[in-house]
């Protein structure tokens, strides 16, 4: 038990170290591609979906590389091209330079993704099986939210001395700085090849095997698909908060305190994510119930304008209860060895889902205004919640038969 206490402390530190730096900027980045390098938002646009096209192309070969050679070698590389990436933002401002940067940001990002949730899971179940992973990720995402805050509010206060721009510079000098704790302190549990030596053949099974995993379960294929429309519709208000903020004539430097004030209920409410699902009788019940609650909560804030940051509010302390959720639920059904490659799978899946949110939000946006968009994104998570509802009657016959 001790063992698994020092192993989560360890990923905590990941954890927690890389969502503060990571969202120095999140609250101005829409902002400053805008206004200070003056990107259109179709740009803007593009950009993401650079980023989030060289994650799907990479997503499941990156997967399978961390149960090839392991964990943490993949998390190393990850942090390594991601320091690079916001360092080499932070010297640019031609929007081809910079779409070079995303893609390699994109391309960093999935050798993290899948394989740092895979080594938590591992590290955590060798040394108890029956750990509470829903438990235990309502707690990773604490504290994420609690560091995320710090982020923005130390984010804002540079922006308030006009210090947006070496932001990039701060990110990736503490990206590095993370880079440095993995390769000091971190232990590879296992690696599933004995030698250094694997063959193509090993490789492509690895790969072949993992990303079909999700689809051999129909209740894990109605599970993903809750999740592919739930990110679909986040994704769309991700990038519709700050436009549609500053057009209420916010000044973008609240940006900062205005998040971390919505985002602080992210600090406690994950925690109890384990006690939520128990009152709810299980996680799949409590994804519905989480997708209804964040279609109510969005209606809410399209059709009462005065109302717009309390129905936010209330949106994100209902969504951040989805990842402890779902990871929780969806790692008790992944064999070990093919955990990170399936997981990457999942990820490319949301990736898809971004790039198509995206590419929409942009559209939508442009051609019919912010509440044609907000009207999609309530769309989406419905069908998020139709897909997560038969996802539990297939749950219950699978038990049955």
């Amino acid at each position: 038990m001790r063992n698994a206490c020092g192993n989560l402390k360890f990923f905590l530190a990941v954890e927690t170290s890389s969502a503060f730096f990571t969202s120095l900027m999140a609250p101005f980045w829409v902002i400053y591609f805008r206004s200070v390098i003056g990107l259109s938002f179709e740009q803007i646009s593009l950009l993401i979906i650079g980023n989030h096209a060289a994650s799907m192309l990479l997503e499941i070969p990156t997967g399978a590389i961390a149960d090839l050679w392991g964990r943490k070698t993949s998390v190393s590389i990850s942090l390594a091209i991601g320091a690079f990436a916001s360092i080499g933002i932070y010297f640019s401002g031609h929007f081809l330079l910079l779409l070079v940067f995303f893609i390699l940001s994109g391309i960093g990002a999935t050798f993290k993704s899948g394989a740092f949730e895979a080594w938590l899971a591992d590290s955590l179940m060798a040394s108890d099986s029956n750990v509470d992973l829903t438990k235990i990720w309502g707690k990773l995402s604490s504290f994420g939210y609690l560091a995320s805050m710090l982020g923005f509010l130390i984010g804002s206060s540079l922006v308030h001395f006009g210090f947006l721009r070496e932001i990039w510079l701060v990110e990736g000098a503490g990206i590095f700085l993370i880079f440095i704790l993995v390769m000091v302190r971190g232990r590879e549990i296992h690696k599933q090849s004995s030698s250094n030596k694997v063959t193509f053949s090993e490789y492509w099974q690895k790969v072949k095997n993992g990303s079909c995993y999700l689809f051999k379960r129909k209740f894990l294929i109605f599970a993903v698909g809750g999740s592919f429309f739930f990110y679909f519709s986040s994704g769309i208000i991700s990038l519709l908060w700050q436009p549609y903020f500053k057009d209420l004539g916010i000044p973008i430097d609240w940006f900062g305190p205005i998040l971390a004030a919505i985002m602080a209920q992210g600090i406690f409410i994950p925690r109890y994510s384990h006690l939520i699902t128990k009152k709810l009788k299980g996680n799949l019940n409590t994804l519905g119930m989480v997708s209804v609650g964040c279609a109510v909560s969005l209606f809410l804030m399209r059709e009462l304008h005065n109302f717009t940051l309390i129905f936010y509010f209330i949106y994100m302390g209902i969504y951040c209860l989805e990842s402890p959720v779902f990871m929780g639920f969806i790692n008790r059904f992944l064999p070990s060895e093919e955990r990170a490659t399936i997981l990457s799978t999942y990820s490319l899946i949301i990736s898809i889902s971004t790039i198509i949110c995206t590419y929409l939000f942009g559209f939508f946006s442009t051609q019919y205004g912010f509440s044609a968009a907000l009207s999609l994104s309530i769309l989406s998570v419905i069908v998020s919640a139709a897909f997560l509802m038969v996802s539990k009657k297939q749950e219950k016959k699978e038990e049955q038969d």
